[in-house]
């Protein structure tokens, strides 16, 4: 009797232990069901609200979702030089003495204006000595009661146009060409010009010379200073595209923060290409939604620092 009383003690006990782990393992595939279906609904519950004149006063700027086309893009490295066409080293006609000298280092001169005059040694004759453009002097070698004999008397330059001269590498050489736009940056101006000229570089160097134009009437690319050149290689037409700037990493996912009147709210989203400015976005947001294109991590700061004082 009391070896089957122990017995169906034994059973019950092990019904209720397998029991007990079914029922356990159960809880945890809903609990995890519940925890994937929860992260996909999360953030819909989070909002941030702030007024448009906070928003403006904060530097927020929103835009609406666009499609558009992304410049994809390699980066070249270079510098600026002078246009041949616009640097002149002004010699003598004929040998002879400097008897004056007008110009000076640093003066702007006007096409034709007399720089010097020098006598010459044959008709002891005096004549001039003529800027053949206008510019600036950036070099004087002459000075009163020298002989010229053949040198340099001046060097005359007009900086009003210069050229980019980057370097094109072997591996980069299929994908630049003539004509193609390239985007020049130089201690924070920027312009938009085209490449002109490609070609080989002295001195047996391994690589290409790309030439592009710049109008510098502003004197904002001095001759010399690094460039930074951004050309453009493809254009990749896209459904929906927002800044960069406008993306978060937020709760383990990228986010946009979509405002609907004073709300702001975090939506996860899919992203594809990208180039220098804008990124593509495959789900997540629809053409027209209004997003934060400008400051959004304000908005991600006060809905981490929300959620640290709840954990508190």
């Amino acid at each position: 009797m009391n070896k089957n009383i122990l017995i169906k003690k034994q059973n019950t006990l092990l019904v209720f232990i397998v029991c007990s782990a079914l029922g356990f393992f159960s809880s945890t595939t809903i609990q995890a069901s519940e925890g994937e279906h929860g992260k996909e609904e999360a953030h819909k519950d989070e909002r941030v609200f702030m007024a448009d004149s906070m928003a403006q006063k904060m530097g927020v700027m929103t835009q609406s979702v666009q499609t558009g086309s992304l410049n994809i893009t390699t980066t070249v490295y270079g510098n600026i030089v002078t246009d041949p066409a616009s640097l002149s080293h002004v010699r003598a006609r004929f040998d002879g003495m400097v008897t004056k000298v007008n110009a000076n280092l640093g003066n702007k001169v006007k096409k034709g204006e007399t720089l010097a005059v020098v006598e010459s040694n044959e008709s002891l004759k005096s004549y001039p000595v003529a800027a053949p453009f206008s510019g600036t002097v950036i070099a004087r070698h002459a000075n009163e009661g020298e002989l010229s004999n053949g040198q340099v008397l001046f060097s005359i330059a007009n900086y009003d146009d210069v050229w980019a001269q980057l370097k094109v590498f072997p591996q980069q050489l299929s994908d630049i060409a003539e004509q193609q736009s390239v985007q020049l940056s130089v201690a924070g101006s920027s312009l938009e010009t085209t490449i002109q000229h490609i070609l080989p570089s002295p001195d047996e160097k391994p690589y290409v010379l790309a030439y592009a134009k710049i109008a510098n009437t502003s004197g904002q690319w001095p001759v010399g200073a690094a460039i930074k050149g951004l050309v453009t290689i493809n254009k990749l037409d896209v459904a929906m595209m927002v800044p960069k700037a406008s993306i978060q990493e937020f709760e383990g996912a990228s986010v946009v923060f979509v405002k609907e009147g004073d709300e702001y709210r975090p939506v996860p989203v899919t992203l594809g290409q990208q180039d220098n400015y804008n990124i593509e976005v495959l789900s997540g947001l629809h053409i027209a939604d209004v997003i934060v294109s400008q400051n959004s991590y304000l908005f991600k700061a006060d809905l981490e620092k929300s959620e640290a004082g709840h954990d508190h």
